[in-house]
């Protein structure tokens, strides 16, 4: 399901496996942001719920569930989208790894997120030990993100800890 964001946009990145089949997954690669992306949007995102009874949450993790249409056509998969009852895109979620952000290139990161928050509100999920390079690169090539959070599970008890910024 795709939908249209009559928001405005910047930029015009497409997401390295935006269309179904261009890349293999590797389950045992991308298990701990799948699970962290579940977690997150269970604890942060959780629509419908009585303060926000139009919203309702998607992940794009394991499975895609909802792209969001850019400008040229493209779609872009965020990690959690919160769309409302016009199914507008009101909240983006990214959840980053040790490894997405070992990975990927400074620029790269940036004009992803970019783009991201050109479609709603851009909350950033990244790992407490990543935090000054994210920090450098939001400041670095201003990238307009409501917020960055970080995220750990508490060793030994399979907790999520979330510290809003």
């Amino acid at each position: 399901m795709a939908i249209f964001n009559n928001t405005a946009r910047q930029g015009e990145f497409v997401p390295r496996g935006a269309e179904p089949g261009l890349t293999r997954r590797f389950a045992w690669r991308d298990a701990d942001q799948e699970k962290a992306v579940r977690d997150i949007a269970q604890a942060r995102y959780n629509f419908p719920n009585p303060a926000q009874p139009n919203f309702k949450t998607f992940t794009n993790r394991p499975e895609r569930q909802l792209g969001v249409r850019l400008d040229g056509g493209d779609l872009a998969f965020p990690d959690i989208v919160a769309v409302d009852r016009d199914t507008a895109v009101r909240l983006i979620g990214e959840v980053e790894t040790q490894r997405s952000l070992r990975e990927t290139g400074d620029a790269a990161l940036a004009e992803k997120w970019r783009v991201l928050a050109g479609l709603a509100d851009l909350h950033l999920f990244v790992p407490l030990a990543r935090l000054d390079q994210v920090k450098r690169i939001v400041r670095e090539y201003n990238v307009p993100v409501l917020g960055i959070r970080t995220w750990r599970y508490i060793a030994g008890q399979d907790i999520l800890d979330i510290v809003d910024l």
